[in-house]
């Protein structure tokens, strides 16, 4: 009696006490439960003001894009026939998303692209570019076209004087863009108020409203929100309201914007769609209560009962034990389950793993394992398992992870029955089997798309390889019948020598690809000079884009370091091909732009950053997926006239991948095209240490770009460079004035070309006229200021940088014209007719017309050449020589007898006196990196790819005769 009254005690002490636990959880969870809540509000608010500003932004966006395409235009308009110019409008009206051009003349009379006449002091708004000369965007109002509307304007600027303005109306409410307008997948709404209140761009719901304020009241909202929103639109504030919309408790935010201006940016959600992350949360802390109060309870009855149950759990321990150590030795998770009590006897400890449940809810609901591992199996299967009624085992397989952001796994189960009345399900992951299958079938995709590729590639190269074979075969019968004819002839030939370039540029680019696929590219490191290399670029592609009257922009900030290691020939060539592309694939008159930039990743590696961007013919986003693949091209008809072979990007991709780097492109039909290209490069370990001769030195900027001033002034502070900058040239001949006034005149002053309104020559020229020629200017420009180099000296003008502008290179600049510091550069060397006369050369060649025409090159420059068959001929040709005979040997490779490395061999190892020093020169077909490297480790001095290019071959042989001096001369 007394033993059962203490048991009952302890009986109360143990649920006391867990009633008493309970209860602490209990308020520890509800204080959470608060604070999620007041946390969640506060990220609601921030979400709402962050969409805003994504929205101002993209509104503010597009209204700079319309401004620079006014600007555009009216540049473009300068250079009209005054006849003209009526239609011209009309064809600016139908070809933009402006509704109506005006153009009007000095005296204030135009004529609009309607045909109407124009007169300025008519116009509805304050007009700033015929009378001031600036640029603008007027305030929205009421026009001709029966909506809101706003209309930008622009100066016409002819050989630097004005000679009119241009006007562009559109209707505002175009901006209503759904993609802009709308947030949230579609849940969030827009709109544009001015300083009243009133709707300048509508969006739902707001059809019959004509300001923010009747909305407000219309969806039932007290007095006190229209006049806060009210109160704060008029302090310019930002920010959101609680308020009432379409019924449901929403935010509405509030944000001033730039144009137009004066407007305020509204936006309106719903509260729960911003909150709905919160739901999950608290749904789930709401089941932890349950779980907590059934836990509490059921620990509670537990222990009250334990000394009746300990047989039990001795044995459920047993085979919990037994189940564990099988589910720890094989693949396979386990569940016992007896259906006349609808009871989970043991469940195995790989199971929630691999169905993704906990081991108490299968206790309590057996039915989720089927649910989990999402099985296709009949509902009547399902219910013969829980009902005890199944006779056989059952298969099944499923997949589970269907989601977008979740791993797609394969589980297969079977439903045993097994003794006693109970059940055994059994549970095994063959997601590699799956795999495995999937691969095989990809890797059999992929070989037929190659082969496929590969067919398609042999159809159009064999018509690529044709059009120039055809040409040249063409030309050269065209030329045999006009041998008379020396004009004729001479065209035939400079067809028949682009005909060949074109046809060597297709072999080029299959042999580098064949070369990537068999994995034979490597890749050398060495220090590349990146001013060189893009100086090397554009002139390359320079001569095309003048053919199509195209411009390059280079874009960058200031450049920290112009050396890298690299492979020069490779990051070249990653470059080219881009920039390439571009001018193929743009129109007459297109813009091609090239950003740099560079990123410090590390004290001794840097990001490099190249953006190739144009507005060119564009590409299908079905052609984007496959952009990369080998012998892929585009099947457009705009490029029926375009060559090409569809290797160069996939060589491209190979090459930035074997770099490192990565590649992207962006592109859509008829809009243009960007590559971005992103590679990390090492810097060499002897950097050239920064001097501070220049400290103290002032220094003035004039450039449109701000980011560029900042950045070179920021550079030329670090200096001890003190720097001032100004965005245009009218406020930098001020800043020159005012600081030679103060004899502070600066040091120097460094001015960008292209400036809107006063550029960089006329700028130099004024500072020039009132200055006079003391203080140096340098006319920052990118690649074509030879043009104008006649223009810009006579303007003052002392020295040119050109963009992107490199540190080192700026610093050495300044240094040279404040200090007189500058070590000028070595004059490139050229070989005029004449300067190999009386060199008497060694020419080993099988072939007898490739012995003809190096014969040719070389006598029609004066030297005397000896022809060799083979490389035994060559050796015999020079060890029968006396010393010094021989200035040059040209010795081809692949030859019968000898080839043209052991005749070198040869010659190295004889014991003549000038067999160390007699220059030999590789011609050869055997262009390859290792194909040089043999060559040179071969004892050669040089190399010259065949087709044998004259420049080259004239360039190379002028140096060797210069560095290496005769055996008797030494």
């Amino acid at each position: 009696m007394k033993s059962k009254i203490k048991e009952k005690k302890k009986s109360g002490t143990i649920l006391a006490a867990s009633a008493g636990i309970f209860v602490i959880a209990l308020s520890i969870s509800s204080f959470f439960l608060i604070q999620i809540i007041s946390r969640m509000n506060q990220s609601a608010n921030q979400t709402l003001l962050s969409s805003s500003r994504i929205i101002s932004e993209g509104l503010n966006s597009k209204i700079t894009l319309d401004r620079e395409l006014v600007f555009t235009l009216a540049d473009l308009l300068a250079s009209e026939q005054e006849n003209t110019v009526e239609n011209t409008l009309q064809k600016y009206a139908d070809s933009t998303d402006f509704f109506r051009f005006s153009y009007v003349s000095m005296d204030g009379k135009g004529i609009d692209s309607q045909g109407d006449t124009v007169d300025v002091s008519d116009m509805p708004f304050e007009e700033t570019a015929l009378f001031k000369g600036t640029d603008g965007l007027s305030a929205p109002y009421h026009g001709t076209s029966g909506h809101l509307q706003i209309t930008y304007q622009s100066p016409v600027i002819e050989n630097d004087k004005q000679i009119g303005a241009i006007y562009a109306d559109r209707i505002i409410n175009d901006y209503n863009l759904p993609t802009l307008f709308t947030f949230h997948n579609g849940e969030g709404s827009a709109y544009v108020v001015d300083s009243t209140g009133n709707f300048i761009i509508k969006s739902r719901g707001t059809a019959t409203e004509t300001n923010i304020y009747n909305y407000l009241a219309k969806q039932e909202n007290e007095k006190e929100v229209q006049d806060t929103l009210r109160q704060v639109i008029h302090d310019k504030k930002s920010g959101t309201l609680a308020i009432i919309n379409e019924k449901q408790k929403s935010l509405l935010g509030f944000l001033p914007i730039d144009a137009p201006e004066g407007c305020y940016l509204i936006t309106v959600i719903p509260r729960a769609v911003l909150q709905q992350e919160a739901t999950p949360i608290i749904v789930m802390i709401c089941c932890m209560f349950i779980l907590l109060l059934i836990g509490g309870l059921s620990t509670s009855v537990l222990l009250a009962g334990r000394q009746s149950m300990k047989a039990d759990v001795r044995q459920k321990e047993y085979r919990e034990k037994l189940f564990q150590n099988l589910s720890a030795n094989i693949d396979f998770a386990f569940l016992l389950y007896t259906p006349s009590g609808r009871k989970v006897e043991l469940v195995s400890d790989n199971l929630p793993v691999l169905l993704g449940i906990t081991t108490q809810q299968v206790i309590e609901n057996p039915a989720l394992v089927f649910d989990a591992g999402k099985m296709k199996l009949d509902d009547s299967v399902r219910e013969s398992f829980l009902n005890g009624t199944m006779k056989e085992q059952i298969t099944g397989e499923s997949m589970i992870g269907t989601g977008p952001n979740e791993v797609k796994r394969w589980i297969a189960v079977h439903l045993i029955p097994a003794d006693y009345g109970q059940y055994l399900a059994v549970f095994h992951e063959t997601t590699d089997d799956h795999n495995m299958r999937e691969h095989l079938a990809d890797a059999l995709t992929q070989a037929e798309n190659s082969n496929q590729a590969r067919t398609a590639f042999f159809s159009s190269m064999s018509h690529d390889i044709r059009t120039p074979m055809n040409g040249i075969l063409g030309m050269t019968n065209i030329a045999l019948k006009n041998l008379d004819n020396r004009t004729k002839v001479e065209s035939c030939l400079h067809k028949i020598t682009a005909a060949s370039g074109h046809l060597l540029e297709l072999i080029n680019e299959v042999l580098d690809m064949s070369r990537i696929e068999s994995g034979r590219i490597s890749l050398k490191e060495e220090n590349v000079h990146l001013p060189s290399l893009l100086a090397n670029l554009i002139s390359v592609i320079q001569p095309d884009m003048d053919k199509k009257g195209q411009t390059l922009q280079m874009k960058s900030l200031l450049l920290e370091h112009d050396t890298v290691i690299s492979d020069a020939l490779h990051l070249q060539k990653i470059l080219l091909n881009l920039l390439s592309n571009a001018v193929k694939y743009t129109q007459e008159g297109g813009e091609i732009i090239l950003q740099i930039t560079e990123t410090l990743m590390d004290n001794n590696t840097i990001r490099l950053g190249f953006m190739v961007k144009d507005n060119g013919i564009g590409m299908s986003a079905d052609f984007l997926k496959r952009i990369f693949q080998p012998f892929e091209r585009a099947e457009d008809n705009r490029m029926s006239q375009i060559t090409g072979t569809g290797l160069g990007l996939a060589i491209t991709k190979n090459i930035v991948d074997l770099m490192g780097g990565n590649i992207r492109v962006d592109s859509r039909e008829n809009e243009g095209s960007r590559f971005t290209v992103e590679i990390p490069l090492n810097l060499p370990a002897q950097q050239v240490p920064e001097g501070s001769s220049l400290s103290g030195y002032s220094t003035l900027i004039v450039d449109d770009d701000q980011d560029a001033c900042e950045s070179i002034s920021l550079m030329l502070q670090e200096n001890g460079i003190h720097a001032q900058w100004v965005l245009n040239g009218s406020d930098a001949v001020e800043l020159a004035w005012k600081a030679h006034v103060m004899k502070a005149d600066y040091q120097i002053v460094i001015i960008d070309w292209r400036m809107p309104g006063m550029d960089g020559i006329e700028t130099a020229r004024q500072i020039r006229t009132r200055l006079g020629s003391k203080v140096p200017i340098l006319l920052l420009s990118a690649y074509d200021w030879e043009n104008v180099r006649d223009e810009a000296v006579e303007a003052g003008i002392n020295g040119f940088l050109t963009k992107p502008i490199f540190k080192s290179e700026l610093l050495e600049q300044l240094k040279y014209y404040t200090l007189g510091e500058k070590t000028k550069p070595t004059e490139a060397m050229t070989l005029e007719s004449g300067n190999l006369k009386g060199v008497r050369i060694l020419a080993a060649e099988d072939n007898e017309l490739n012995m003809e025409i190096i014969v040719e090159l070389l006598e029609c420059c004066g030297a005397v050449v000896d022809s060799a068959r083979n490389g035994k001929e060559a050796l015999d040709c020079f060890l029968n020589s006396s010393p010094g005979y021989y200035r040059l040997i040209l010795m081809d490779v692949h030859m019968p007898e000898m080839n043209g490395l052991e005749a070198t061999k040869a010659i190295r190892n004889s014991e003549r006196t000038d067999a160390a020093s007699v220059p030999v020169i590789a011609m050869t077909a055997d262009v390859f990196k290792e194909d040089i490297r043999r060559c040179m480790d071969a004892g050669m001095d040089a190399h010259i790819g065949k087709p044998v290019e004259p420049e080259k071959l004239y360039g190379t042989l002028q140096h060797l005769l210069n560095i290496i001096q005769r055996p008797e001369e030494k």
